[in-house]
């Protein structure tokens, strides 16, 4: 048994890893098979059952936030606790 949750807690800090890396937040919400996709190709493991524990492992530390968009759930890989400030001002230049 100790076994199984040493592998589990291995790719669990991969996929940070790897999120991390990748610079994940700056993709913004998507959608739940976005990530099942990219653990998949960063682990080589096709279990989805093994892919949404680990997903789960990683919600529960707290790294996704989570928005709802037209009834359905988006998630943003969200490390460091970044915050998007709604009234944030845009300025334009054309030279």
């Amino acid at each position: 048994m100790r076994n199984k949750s040493q592998y589990k807690k291995n790719i669990v800090n991969l996929c940070i890893l790897y999120l991390k890396y990748r610079n994940s937040y700056n993709l913004g919400f998507q959608k739940y098979s976005y990530f099942k996709n990219l653990m998949k190709y960063i682990t080589n493991v096709n279990n989805n059952l093994f892919i949404r524990r680990v997903f789960d492992e990683l919600n529960k530390m707290l790294l996704f936030d989570r928005k709802l968009v037209l009834g359905s759930v988006r998630y943003r890989f969200n490390p460091h606790k970044k915050i998007e400030d709604p009234n944030k001002k845009i300025i334009l230049s054309f030279n």
